[in-house]
C-alpha cells in the first residue's frame, strides 16, 4: 500500500495591500495552513508528498518563507517521505527575466524532486513494498493560450511506467465546474491513460475529484482563502489517499481550519437618513477573526451623500473583525437637473412685439408717431449689434 499526502495552491507569502498592520498576521495564516500539512505528513509518515504547484504565491516569495518552508521539509525529508513538486502559474517564472522558480531552491537543499521543466514530463522511480512507483510531472507552461489543451498542444502523453503509476499537473480538468476566473489551459478525461493510478492536480482552489479509468483524478483545493472568489468553500485542506494496485485504493480529505470570508451587500436607499448608521447596522455579528467585504450600491441624494463616509464604517467596525474592506463604487448621487427655458425671444422681436401693440392701440396722428418710433427704434438696436 503507497501512502501519499496531497496537497496544492499553498500560496505562501502572498502578496498583500489593503490590509495595512494585519498584512503580517495575514501571511502567517498561509504558513500556518501549509504547517497543517506538514504536521500531518509528520504523524503518518506517508511514502510520498505530493505540491502540485503554487507552494509559493510569486517568483520572488522573502527569506523568512523561504527559510521557514526549507526547515519544514528538511524534517518530511529526515522522516524518509519523498517530496515530489511542480510550478504552478503563481511559482513559475514567465520569462528569463523573471529568474528561477523558488522550488529550485528546495531541490537544491536536496529536500524535494521538482519537475521543473514545462514541456516535457519528467519521471522518477521508487520502490515501495515491492511496487515500482513512477510519478512523472510537468510544470506548469505560461506560453499555452487558456483555450488548449496542454498535453495535445506539446503532443505529450502522461507518462506510466511503474507498478503504481502517479502523475503531477497544475491545469484545468475538463468535466469539473470550474468558475470563469480560474481560467487555464484544460485536459480532458480522455487523456487519462490506461494504468494511471493518481492524477495529482493543482490550480483550482476547491476540493473535488473523480475517477476516470480506474484513476483518482484529484484537486485537495487550497489551504487557505486567497480571496473573496473563495469564500463560499465550506472547507479547506489537503488530500491523503492509499494506493493498493491489487486491492483499490482509498482517499480522504483532511480539513485546515481557515480564516472566515463573508461579502455584505447593502444597498442604500434615496429615503435614507443616517448612510453611515445603515451601512454598519447591516454587518454580521462580530467576529474577530473574520474578514469582510461590504459593497456599497444605490442612488441618494447630495445632501445624504455628503454624510456618508467610508473611514467612518471603517473605524466603527475596526474592533468588531479582523479586517473589513468597502467597495462602494456602486453608490451614486442623485443631481437635481435644472431646466433653463429655451423659449427666450430677442431684443428686437421684443421690441418688435410692443412696439406694434402699441400701434393696435392708438389711431390717427398717434399711430403715425408710434410707426415711426418703431422703425427708427429698429434701427438703432440692429445698429448696435442687437439680436
Amino acid at each position: 500500500m503507497i501512502r501519499i499526502v496531497h496537497t496544492a495552491d499553498n500560496h505562501l507569502d502572498p502578496k498583500i495591500g489593503i490590509m495595512g498592520p494585519k498584512a503580517q498576521e495575514r501571511r502567517l495564516d498561509f504558513y500556518k495552513s501549509f504547517l497543517r500539512v506538514v504536521d500531518f505528513a509528520l504523524s503518518v509518515k506517508p511514502h510520498v508528498l505530493l505540491i502540485t504547484g503554487d507552494l509559493f504565491d510569486s517568483v520572488n516569495p522573502r527569506n523568512p518563507i523561504r527559510t521557514r518552508v526549507l526547515q519544514a521539509l528538511r524534517r518530511l525529508s529526515g522522516e524518509g517521505i519523498r517530496i515530489f513538486a511542480i510550478g504552478g502559474n503563481h511559482d513559475m517564472p514567465r520569462s528569463q527575466e523573471e529568474g528561477m522558480s523558488p522550488l529550485s531552491e528546495l531541490e537544491a537543499a536536496g529536500y524535494v524532486t521538482f519537475f521543473s521543466d514545462t514541456v516535457e514530463f519528467g519521471v522518477e522511480h521508487l520502490s515501495v513494498e515491492g511496487f515500482d512507483v513512477a510519478v512523472a510531472g510537468i510544470s506548469y507552461d505560461h506560453t499555452i493560450e487558456a483555450t488548449e489543451n496542454p498535453l495535445r498542444y506539446r503532443n505529450l502523453r502522461i507518462p506510466v511506467e511503474g507498478d503504481v503509476n502517479i502523475a503531477m499537473l497544475h491545469y484545468n480538468f475538463a468535466g469539473f465546474k470550474i468558475p470563469k476566473s480560474w481560467s487555464a489551459p484544460t485536459i480532458a478525461p480522455e487523456d487519462v491513460p490506461e494504468g494511471l493510478h493518481y492524477l495529482a492536480l493543482g490550480h483550482i482552489h476547491a476540493h473535488f475529484y473523480t475517477t476516470v479509468r480506474n484513476a483518482f483524478v484529484v484537486y485537495p483545493g487550497s489551504t487557505e482563502r486567497r480571496s473573496f472568489n473563495e469564500e463560499a468553500d465550506e472547507k479547506k485542506g489537503f488530500v491523503y489517499a492509499e494506493l493498493n494496485p491489487r486491492s483499490g485504493a482509498s482517499l480522504s480529505f483532511e480539513e485546515v481550519p481557515t480564516r472566515r470570508m463573508k461579502t455584505v451587500y447593502v444597498e442604500l436607499e434615496e429615503s435614507v437618513e443616517n448612510p453611515v448608521a445603515r451601512v454598519v447596522s447591516s454587518t454580521p455579528p462580530p467576529d474577530p477573526q473574520m474578514i469582510i467585504r461590504i459593497v456599497v450600491s444605490g442612488r441618494i441624494p447630495l445632501e445624504k451623500l455628503s454624510r456618508y463616509s467610508r473611514a467612518e464604517i471603517l473605524k466603527r467596525l475596526e474592533d468588531r473583525f479582523f479586517l473589513v474592506t468597502i467597495d462602494d463604487s456602486d453608490l451614486k448621487c442623485i443631481i437635481k437637473e435644472v431646466r433653463v427655458s429655451l423659449d427666450a425671444t430677442s431684443p428686437i422681436e421684443s421690441f418688435r412685439r410692443y412696439m406694434e401693440e402699441a400701434i393696435k392701440q392708438s389711431s390717427g396722428y398717434e399711430a403715425e408717431i408710434v410707426k415711426k418710433a418703431l422703425s427708427r427704434g429698429l434701427e438703432v438696436l440692429q445698429e448696435v449689434g442687437a439680436w
